[in-house]
């Protein structure tokens, strides 16, 4: 039996930091770890509850991590770029750092308009073959629970690795829709 806190969407941020993140303290769900074949990083990337996190290194030095979560990192000793509430999230986040551009976009939809056209989405992904798929659904044994899904998925470009993820809140009636794109 998989337990998790039951929280509410409102209260997730977004967090970016530079160079190493111990993600120790984290309640990792699932996970995967997987080179990229043509810009020679390698992404870890996993699901947190209804969060996530993407961890991008470059010769086995962490260049980047985005955490997108109502949880925060203990005792953080990297270089922390941004960290937003989600109610601050409105307009476009775009960071300049040394070796990297990022941008991270975030959307509330209603779940239950907008659950069957997440759920086509992530058919078509899978099928899209994505660099990295993880999905997660938190099902309950008595049917009259809602229930929520994760869902991570990370495509290599030419020249950067884009990140789409999707935070269902049935109880709530909202699905966070977050895209995400670093350029290395």
């Amino acid at each position: 039996m998989i337990l998790f806190k039951d929280v509410s969407y409102k209260v997730l941020q977004l967090t970016t930091m530079l160079g190493e993140v111990n993600l120790a303290s984290l309640n990792i769900f699932q996970s995967i770890k997987k080179k990229t074949s043509n810009l020679g990083l390698t992404v870890y990337a996993g699901i947190i509850g209804t969060s996530h996190f993407v961890q991008i290194k470059k010769n086995e030095t962490t260049v980047f991590t985005e955490l997108f979560a109502c949880e925060t990192l203990e005792n953080p000793q990297q270089k922390l770029l941004c960290f937003l509430p989600i109610e601050q999230l409105k307009d476009t986040v775009y960071l300049d750092a040394e070796n990297f551009n990022y941008q991270f976009d975030c959307q509330k939809l209603a779940y239950d308009t907008s659950v069957n056209d997440i759920t086509n989405w992530a058919k078509t992904a899978q099928k899209n073959k994505p660099f990295v798929l993880l999905e997660f659904d938190f099902k309950t044994a008595e049917q009259s629970l809602p229930t929520s899904r994760t869902i991570l998925a990370i495509h290599e470009k030419t020249n950067e690795i884009a990140i789409k993820t999707v935070h269902e809140y049935q109880e709530e009636n909202a699905i966070i829709v977050t895209e995400s794109v670093v350029k290395v």
